[in-house]
């Protein structure tokens, strides 16, 4: 009995010894270099501490690290909870909801957290980019200024930087930007990228085609690069150049929009066939999406399928009633199919209501003139038009 009561003794007085407290699991816990098992032992910190802000943030750091970015949400809005007055807990969530996509609850986010410490610069970078992400230019051009506090910027913060002038129209500010970067040594796809957009806003196009053509020597997959040379190649009316660069284009990025871009190169070539291609696979990629059916209604009435160009044209309809021009093309379907007048004037009506407003275009024999050939001449087609 006496041996016994000599082993309980021993073994409580070893439990001291080897218990880990919350604080010494979570020392641990931070200098761990596995993110999967940090995540485990900071859980396990939580369930023994669950008011430590610190486990939360820690465990917050290493989802962010794996990509989960609704558990570090989540663990970044219980230290916020617990410490309400901290400004990084709101400068780790602000970074996470950027990573989602998120600007406009990062931007929420970054100015509490400048509120809370106004002189930490690197709250406005954050907040600058998040500003961009909204189309906020202007802010995105103050937080710039507040973050270097004078200083010129790095080239990679000074091509940053000429976007928001950019999307501001303040080209010559941008264009600044970029030569400054140049002048620091910056020779990437992404300067010449640039040039290009700020050449394109000026309407520098043959300027806006050599610098896109500079990004694409430098980097060959650029997708963005193909995009704007040939929107750039059509404005100035070299279709085939357009053409060749919408299909680089799909090649690289298979997208529903680019197939209908290119679907309207190929209309204005008169490739009608190709271009009902290129709208089908638009809708196939997006059958929620309005436009490609008109386009590919518009289409078909070139191609005198009569019966495909109204599905298409009343499909559009149904999925945006909004827009003018879907009526207008069905109106030149009843009167060139049928000949119906008492048709072709409901849908020219709906559409007038609509707020379409080019008239013109429908006495011209080459916009949609030809559509109308005839009954555009009558004193009531004027009438409508013009009331």
């Amino acid at each position: 009995m006496k041996k016994f009561l000599v082993s309980i003794c021993l073994c409580m007085l070893c439990v001291p010894l080897f218990a880990e407290t919350a604080a010494q699991l979570f020392a641990r816990a931070k200098q761990e270099p596995n993110p999967n098992i940090q995540i485990k032992m900071l859980s396990k910190v939580i369930s023994r501490a669950p008011r430590m802000a610190d486990a939360y943030h820690y465990r917050g750091d290493a989802h962010r690290s794996l990509g989960h970015t609704r558990q570090a949400i989540e663990d970044y809005t219980h230290t916020i909870r617990l410490r309400p007055k901290d400004p990084f807990r709101y400068y780790a969530r602000a970074l996470t909801y950027l990573d989602m996509g998120r600007p406009s609850l990062a931007a929420a986010d970054l100015t509490r957290a400048i509120s809370l410490k106004p002189a930490y610069r690197n709250f406005y970078l954050s907040r600058a980019r998040a500003y961009t992400a909204l189309g906020k230019y202007e802010g995105a051009i103050a937080d710039y200024k507040k973050y270097l506090r004078a200083k010129a910027p790095p080239p990679d913060l000074a091509l940053e930087m000429a976007q928001a002038y950019l999307g501001a129209y303040r080209y010559e500010d941008a264009e600044k930007q970029l030569e400054f970067a140049a002048k620091e040594g910056e020779d990437s796809a992404d300067l010449y990228f640039w040039r290009g957009r700020v050449y394109g806003g000026q309407g520098r196009l043959d300027e806006a085609i050599s610098s896109y053509s500079k990004a694409l020597h430098r980097q060959d997959n650029y997708a963005p690069a193909y995009r704007y040379r040939a929107a750039a190649f059509k404005d100035i009316g070299d279709l085939e150049a357009s053409l060749e660069d919408y299909t680089k284009l799909i090649a690289l990025q298979p997208e529903a929009s680019y197939y209908n871009r290119r679907g309207l190169i190929y209309e204005e070539l008169k490739q009608f066939k190709s271009a009902v291609a290129d709208y089908s696979k638009a809708i196939e990629l997006n059958p929620k999406w309005a436009i490609p059916y008109n386009n590919r209604g518009f289409v078909k009435m070139n191609l005198k399928n009569w019966a495909g160009a109204k599905s298409d044209l009343e499909t559009a309809i149904k999925l945006d009633g909004s827009s003018p021009t879907p009526y207008v093309n069905l109106a030149g379907v009843h009167w060139l199919w049928k000949k119906d007048r008492k048709k072709a004037y409901q849908n020219l009506d709906k559409a007038m209501r609509r707020n379409f407003k080019k008239f013109e275009s429908l006495y011209d024999e080459e916009q949609k003139g030809w559509m109308f050939k005839g009954l555009n001449k009558t004193q009531e087609f004027r009438a409508l038009m013009y009331r």
